[in-house]
């Protein structure tokens, strides 16, 4: 998001330049000013439009309405002022329709934010602006005292093409100026936003012009120009903004626009006879009748929603691209493992005993010994290891059934009349359910409608159902009924180590953000350490202060980082130069990600040392694959990568750790790699001396000729309201 200084300094104009700019799905103030500008190509329309947005943020910020900043309440009133400009002189008249429509809808948007937000998750758009645009127009269509501005005078512009002009005029009509050069105007906003977003407009545009044409016949095909706008942003909301760019996102805009036309078409010979135009009803209908439906499936799989958390393209793909990398692949369900300890998978995914065809996504867990589930003679329940062993719960989730009252079988015999034995069933978010089955007699500690979270003791490990010795069977599922096909899951954030073939040593346990443990793979919880958990965590309040070397140079600076929280809940680590990064602690893992702010070497190569650090001993090496915004690049290197990666991208990052018994730190060293050509190479060599008692001490970091070294001389906590403003925690006693 592109902000000036002087525009954040004046929020009344910077929600109102934002609110041109979110009719372009822009959130840049600059791009609204430049916008405001172009609606002066027809003065009347921009006149009226103006008065709307001014009348709809006194309204807002009269009653009080929260977030007026962001332009949400200006931006409807502004359509409403923009349409009535377009179609009618501007003269007293018009002005006080003008002002009653604008405060009209401020209320409508409160109202429909809150309506479609506790339906559907929907975001408003410009519904309020639909229902007051069509209020005023049927009550205006009855004032004599109103004379038309733009139709049929409609001004005529002739720049290129006529499918180019075509394309720019219905761009244009976006804010209701439907001119060619306005919009290029709005165009080139667009492509400096996104080059993803003008692809789709365009792409969006031709298909929907095609399918309209198809449609209304070729007679009719010009009032495209018109109402193309349509097509534009239904692709655009579809495959842009509200899901993860993918060939599957890109193809359901398309179809989008493709309905958008036929429903243009509908519309259209629907409101002729009113002499009222479409407006933005065909790009609502069709966006929100592909959104809501994509929410009522019960999976993970593309094209993924992004109603919580909107954002222009190349956003939302940097957030998968990490997300994938760093919790596994997005169309799979991320468990913990659900016990403690060391266990063996005694069945895998298709294994050869029951996990086939639909059940095929499954897992099966024993405790070995040196190669033996049991001791002694294994004739009894009691001599098998695993036998009356914690199960935690896996996920977030609230149980939805559970069996409890099934004995345990006899070691070798199977309940096949109960397959599944005692077990717990758990409904996740996102509509599947998590199974764990096989469990102890009247070992259930839930009942149904209790809400677990990972780590809970739930249950025992049993013998019960088609179970010929004790284990734990997890797998996940499409519906609650038993029986129902399983779904891809994962485990998440464990130490495991497999048996390698032609009868090799076991090898060396690793850690692993996300695998699927194969069988005779030994798994583990990565369990936190608090001899290294403690010392890096960040609480809000925290400053570290560093001496900073660039260069080898002897010119030394002070370097500040400080955590804070922001209004959303989110942690960020900022520098003094405004450089930030939002971070996590979750699930034994710190991680930093969503780079922003200006140019700051040092900040960039600090979060990079740390960039993924997992807080369990046990961890020893891994990958990650932050973004290269981390990378501290030159000039050319900069504009080589936009050229190439439109969407951004990721580097190859190789992390190792051991740790020094005599002076109780652990050395964490990193590679991280970028390859934007095969001949063009980009390597960042990070070093972090991590001490059990002072945190991140020392740093370094060093890409072609540039060095950099960081070195630890005070933390320091801020204090709260009536405690002493900072506390100074440890300091370097070298210094």
């Amino acid at each position: 998001m592109i902000v000036g200084t002087s525009i954040k300094q004046h929020q009344p104009l910077a929600g109102l330049f934002r609110a041109y700019a979110a009719i372009m799905f822009t959130q840049s103030p600059w791009i609204g000013a430049v916008y405001i500008l172009a609606t002066f190509m027809l003065p009347n329309a921009a006149v009226s439009g103006l008065l709307a947005a001014v009348c709809g943020y006194l309204t807002a910020r009269l009653f009080k309405f929260p977030n007026i900043a962001s332009g949400m309440y200006i931006y409807n009133s502004l359509l409403v002022g923009l349409t009535l400009g377009a179609t009618y002189h501007f003269d007293p008249y018009l002005a006080l329709l003008i002002i009653c429509g604008a405060i009209l809808a401020v209320f409508v948007t409160s109202v429909a934010t809150d309506f479609l937000w506790r339906w559907e998750r929907l975001p408003v758009l410009s519904v309020p602006f639909v229902i007051v645009a069509l209020i005023v127009s049927f009550a205006a269509s009855g004032y004599s005292n109103l004379s038309h501005y733009l139709t049929p005078y409609a001004p005529t512009q002739t720049i290129m093409t006529p499918v180019i002009d075509g394309f720019f005029t219905a761009l244009g009509s976006t804010l209701f100026i439907p001119l060619p050069l306005a919009g290029i105007v709005f165009f080139a906003g667009m492509l400096l936003t996104s080059r993803y977003l003008a692809l789709l407009a365009v792409c969006g545009y031709i298909v929907g012009k095609l399918f309209f044409t198809f449609f209304a016949g070729i007679e009719y095909s010009g009032q495209a120009d018109w109402t193309g706008f349509n097509f534009i942003l239904t692709a655009v909301a579809i495959g842009g903004i509200f899901t993860i760019p993918d060939w599957k996102s890109f193809a359901l805009a398309m179809l989008g626009a493709a309905l958008a036309a036929l429903i243009t078409a509908a519309t259209q010979n629907f409101l002729r006879e009113f002499g009222i135009p479409v407006f933005a009803i065909p790009f609502l209908i069709t966006t929100f009748s592909i959104l809501a439906g994509l929410r009522k499936r019960i999976t993970l799989s593309s094209p993924h929603l992004l109603l919580e958390n909107p954002d222009l393209p190349e956003n939302n793909y940097e957030r998968a691209r990490l997300a994938k990398v760093r919790s596994g692949k997005l169309g799979s369900v991320p468990l913990r493992p659900p016990f403690f300890g060391e266990w063996q998978v005694y069945q895998g995914f298709e294994g050869p005993h029951t996990h086939r065809k639909q059940w095929k996504y499954a897992l099966d867990f024993f405790v070995v010994d040196n190669g033996n589930s049991y001791q002694g003679d294994g004739e009894r329940l009691e001599d098998y290891f695993s036998y009356g062993l914690p199960v935690i719960s896996p996920a977030h989730g609230y149980v939805v059934r559970v069996m409890n009252g099934l004995i345990d079988n006899a070691p070798g015999e199977v309940n096949t009349k109960n397959n599944w034995g005692n077990f717990i069933l758990i409904k996740l978010t996102s509509g599947l359910h998590v199974l764990l089955c096989h469990l102890k007699l009247n070992s259930i500690k839930v009942k149904e409608g209790d809400h677990v979270i990972p780590g809970d003791v739930i249950a025992a490990c049993g013998n019960s159902g088609r179970s010929p010795q004790p284990h734990i069977h997890m797998h996940v599922q499409t519906e609650a009924t038993m029986g129902s096909p399983t779904y891809p899951f994962h485990l998440a954030t464990l130490i495991s180590k497999s048996e390698k073939k032609q009868n090799e040593d076991i090898e060396q346990a690793k850690f692993y953000l996300h695998t699927i443990p194969s069988e005779k793979d030994t798994v583990q919880p990565a369990e936190k350490s608090l001899k290294l958990a403690k010392p890096l965590h960040l609480p809000v309040g925290r400053r570290l202060q560093y001496s900073a070397v660039i260069d080898n140079t002897k010119l030394q600076k002070i370097f500040v980082l400080e955590v804070e929280l922001t209004l959303n809940g989110q942690f960020r680590i900022k520098s003094e130069a405004g450089a930030s990064c939002a971070f996590e602690e979750h699930e034994g893992i710190i991680a930093f990600f969503d780079r922003q702010g200006p140019k700051d070497p040092l900040f960039d190569v600090w979060i990079l040392s740390v960039g993924l650090t997992p807080l369990s001993d046990n961890a020893t090496s891994w990958q990650d694959s932050p973004s290269a915004k981390f990378m501290p690049l030159n000039l050319k290197q900069k504009i080589l990568l936009y050229a190439l990666r439109p969407f951004g991208a990721g580097l190859r990052s190789r992390y190792n750790r051991q740790y020094d018994q005599i002076r109780q730190t652990w050395k964490q060293t990193a590679s991280h790699k970028l390859n934007v050509l095969p001949l063009a190479e980009w390597t960042l060599k990070t070093e972090v001396t991590l001490c059990s008692i002072d945190g991140f001490k020392h740093i370094y970091g060093i890409i072609g000729t540039n060095e950099y070294c960081l070195s630890l001389l005070a933390t320091e906590q801020r204090g709260d309201y009536g405690v002493e403003h900072w506390t100074k925690l440890s300091e370097d006693a070298e210094t």
